[in-house]
């Protein structure tokens, strides 16, 4: 290492002769030699010429080459090490030495960086500038159209299978080479399992009452199916962003769900009606068992009084007839005649009487 520092500090000092006033630093080619094996000792044991030059000039190139293998990786880094294109190993942070190009090639990528993948829009900051259509309209499972926008967040779990275990053709405008998987394959992968959910459920369950459960198992898929890719990707979360009809739907799905809020309206009167007749009824249900009872109660009563009269006017008959005969003749008049008019008919003033009898 100390060989390719002096090496560095020698090739620094050197400049090509440029015709013009010679500045106090620039040294010529034989001095930049001069100086090299000064500070180089095992290059005096070359003898003075071409050919000698020559071999001092490949073993400065050769020193060269071999520096430019030294790398540094990042605390939030990895490195891929290939040899002849053929993938070697992992380094993590540190300094390191990997043999330099054309012979071996080392690919330095950020791996604890939080990614983001657009499906069904396009954005510039926190603002949607373009929707993609393609992309974000589906059908739900009970045959309704439904524009969904999601955003997937990722990143690298294993750089090997991310950069060599897929052949992607990326995507530019994100940024993504060929190669990485985080490319059309992430978005087919999305698209896929989202399609998947959304077409087992019905629209209001995606529109309202079931988007958390759809991000859940649209996030359970999709890490299905990087892992069974060896996509190198570890899917973070799902986040639908935007979920409504298609624009060209819109009013009739407006009108539609005016109708459903109306049909909720009515159910919710209706309910709170039946909350409210329920006890009525039943207070005055209560109420009409409760005067059949005293009803039912007080006929028995004077039933069972009526029996006991009986009996006692049966005893009473039993034992004198003709007087109990009379007597109940006489408590009747005593009962009828109060509804009737009474002529009183005496000797003095005779009234004009038809005698029934004598006819």
């Amino acid at each position: 290492m100390n060989l390719i520092r002096k090496t560095f500090g020698i090739a620094r000092s050197y400049r090509p002769p440029s015709g013009g006033r010679k500045d106090e630093y620039d040294i010529s080619f034989q001095e930049f030699i001069d100086n090299l094996k000064n500070n180089l000792p095992f290059l005096k044991k070359f003898p003075q010429g071409n050919k000698s030059l020559i071999l001092i000039g490949i073993i400065v190139l050769a020193i060269f080459w071999a520096g430019s293998g030294v790398y540094t990786v990042g605390p939030d880094q990895q490195a891929a090490l290939r040899m002849f294109g053929k993938f070697q190993t992992i380094q993590t942070n540190g300094l390191h030495w990997w043999w330099p190009s054309p012979i071996g090639q080392r690919d330095v990528v950020v791996t604890t960086a939080t990614r983001q993948l657009e499906l069904g829009f396009r954005s510039e900051g926190e603002e949607i500038t373009q929707p993609v259509p393609y992309e974000s309209i589906m059908i739900t499972g009970d045959e309704n159209l439904v524009d969904v926008q999601a955003v997937v967040q990722y990143k690298i779990s294993d750089l090997r299978n991310y950069l060599f275990a897929v052949d992607d053709p990326g995507e530019r405008d994100r940024g993504v080479d060929p190669g990485k998987p985080d490319g059309v394959t992430l978005r087919d992968i999305t698209e896929t399992a989202l399609r998947q959910v959304v077409g087992k459920r019905n629209i209001d369950d995606v529109l309202t009452t079931q988007k958390a459960e759809v991000q859940d198992e649209v996030l359970s898929k999709m890490r299905q199916l990087t892992t069974s890719y060896n996509t190198g990707i570890e899917v973070i979360a799902v986040r639908l962003q935007n979920v409504n009809p298609p624009v060209q739907v819109q009013d009739a799905f407006d009108d539609v769900t005016r109708a459903r809020e109306e049909r909720d309206r009515i159910i919710n009167l209706a309910d709170a009606y039946k909350e409210s007749e329920i006890p009525r009824a039943r207070g005055e249900a209560a109420k009409i068992i409760e005067s059949a009872q005293a009803f039912k109660q007080g006929r028995i009563a004077r039933a069972e009084g009526e029996a006991e009269g009986f009996k006692k006017l049966l005893e009473a008959y039993e034992k004198s007839p003709e007087v109990t005969r009379q007597r109940l003749y006489l408590e009747m008049v005593e009962r009828v005649f109060p509804k009737f008019n009474k002529y009183i008919i005496n000797e003095a003033k005779i009234l004009p009487l038809l005698d029934i009898e004598s006819n």
